[in-house]
């Protein structure tokens, strides 16, 4: 009984690691502005630091499956916060561009071996309903996108500096890092006879899925990263009001993420995201053309770019069910090049063309995403199913 309580206890810690990591990876759009004018550098320097570091931490992803083959879901988790501590310290004390830049490379591989851990144990713990479980598992993400969104901008308002900020932060780290040493997570089962990297790798479908998810991610982090930044420059808006309508946006998107689980449950993973992706594309467009007085729309856009990511990710332990640490490592590792690709060229054509224009590039990361996802579903017709029978909601 203590067992099994010490393991409800671990699940529910591993749910408040995913609200507590957008306090860092979801922020860095309010502080864009702080930061180009603390270390005097240019949108195409802060781009490329967020390109160059998380390129070294696809590195990290695409071993992450294997290590957590080896080590197991639980001391991968435990390495992800201790790499995730690390980083932030780093950066709250950094006295130059130079070493803000490192700080962020401890940050990225330890979100990234957290997510290839969490996102294969996840479904696991919940077999049968895995696609509601990740929606909900997600769900926290966005909670604490909403949270954290609106606590920065209320704490800048405030005059609390950005350091102060980041070690407030760390202390949550380290206060969860000591909980979760308490409790007890029981590893994924090793799979007998699983298939070899190689074949994975010659699998379309494989990056199909890493490059749908890829193109989805920079749409949803680039609105994070840029906005404050667009509204600032295109209509004067202050960092504290561009994230109180960033804010919105993760308040109806992790609305969405919560409710949206239950309904992708019933109605199938590729139908669902389809729509879904659709209606946030449109309403994304129509925000942006409109303007500073319908930046709302925009904000309201998150209730449609909610289910896309945890359900799609939930069809990858079921498809490449010899091997799912690996697989998911793979995907993720595909979302992390396209995303840190688009995020460069984002920077670049701000820079070159103004945040006006360069802002639609959110809006077309769409348009691909959802042009591959209607090729997975295809292929998902040729195959009759890309899940296992008897697992309700889980077809695609």
């Amino acid at each position: 009984m203590q067992k099994n309580k010490r393991t409800q206890f671990g699940v529910v810690v591993i749910f408040l690691l995913m609200f507590l990591s957008p306090f860092i990876e979801n922020t860095r759009g309010i502080f864009i502005p702080i930061f180009k004018e603390e270390f005097s550098v240019s949108n195409t320097l802060i781009s490329g630091m967020i390109t160059g570091v998380s390129l070294l931490g696809m590195g990290v992803t695409f071993l992450g499956g294997a290590i957590t083959e080896r080590i197991g879901q639980r001391k991968t988790i435990f390495l992800g916060i201790l790499l995730l501590l690390g980083g932030i310290l780093i950066q709250s004390q950094a006295p130059t561009f130079f070493w803000f830049f490192l700080g962020f490379i401890p940050i990225i591989a330890g979100i990234n071996l957290y997510n290839v851990a969490a996102n294969t144990l996840v479904p696991i713990l919940f077999a049968g309903t895995s696609t509601l479980a990740m929606n909900l598992f997600h769900f926290m993400y966005g909670a604490g996108s909403t949270v954290s969104q609106n606590a920065i901008g209320f704490l800048l308002e405030r005059n609390v500096t950005w350091r102060s900020i980041y070690v407030y932060i760390a202390v949550l780290y380290l206060l969860i890092l000591l909980v979760f040493r308490f409790t007890h997570i029981s590893d994924a089962p090793k799979v007998e006879g699983a298939e070899k990297g190689p074949n994975l790798l010659k699998s379309p479908l494989l990056y199909a899925f890493g490059f749908a998810l890829g193109f989805y991610v920079f749409a949803e982090q680039g609105l994070s990263l840029w906005l404050t930044n667009y509204l600032k420059v295109a209509f004067g808006f202050k960092e504290s009001l561009g994230a109180r309508y960033i804010g919105i946006f993760f308040l109806v998107f992790a609305l969405g993420r919560f409710f949206g689980g239950f309904l992708v449950q019933k109605t199938g993973v590729l139908r669902s995201v389809l729509v879904s992706q659709i209606l946030a594309l449109l309403t994304l467009t129509a925000g942006i053309i409109l303007g500073e007085t319908y930046v709302i729309v925009i904000s309201i856009s998150g209730l449609f770019f909610a289910v896309v990511y945890p359900s799609l990710l939930s069809l990858v332990t079921g498809i490449f069910r010899e091997r799912p640490g690996y697989a998911t490592g793979m995907v993720i590792t595909l979302i992390a090049l396209v995303n840190n690709l688009m995020t460069l060229l984002m920077g670049i054509l701000t820079d070159l063309l103004g945040e006006a224009k360069s802002i639609y590039m959110l809006p077309l990361s769409l348009v691909l995403s959802i042009l591959l996802v209607v090729y997975i579903r295809k292929e998902a017709e040729k195959r009759k199913s890309l899940t296992p029978r008897g697992k309700k909601g889980e077809e695609a």
